[in-house]
């Protein structure tokens, strides 16, 4: 006497497979993909709240939710990491500057002014920062 039998075993799971196969597709027939940075400040503007950054001088936001940051002639880059730091851009000062150091690229810094994405990581907003302008 079998206590299990094998067609039974393969019947459910291709039934498994079947119904969970339509459970996906009917949750994702009403999906709707995320909004974009810009949408949502249009309408926490349309709500109103404050954006920090809309009056900024040094630090301004752009229409596509990115921050435009402008770095001074002259100015140190433990001042642009700290900026960069309290805009919410990298995570620590320390990293930046550390990062910057073994590059060799503490004086590398060019003035201007540089858009910025949350999304970017350390690294990619070194490499914006010391880009060559043309």
């Amino acid at each position: 006497m079998k206590l299990i039998d094998g067609k039974s075993v393969l019947l459910g799971i291709g039934l498994g497979i079947i119904i969970a196969s339509l459970i996906g597709f009917i949750f994702f027939l009403g999906y709707k993909p995320p909004i974009s940075d810009s949408e949502i400040i249009s309408k926490a503007k349309n709500l109103g709240m404050v954006d920090p950054y809309e009056a900024g001088e040094d630090i301004k936001r752009s229409t596509d939710g990115s921050l435009i940051i402008t770095v001074h002639e002259g100015e140190s880059f433990t001042k642009v990491s700290n900026r960069l730091y309290e805009a919410g851009l990298i995570g620590s000062t320390a990293e930046f500057e550390i990062l910057l150091k073994k590059q060799g690229l503490e004086t590398s810094i060019k003035p201007g002014d540089y858009s910025i994405s949350f999304h970017d990581d350390t690294k990619a907003i070194i490499k914006k920062l010391t880009q060559n302008k043309e």
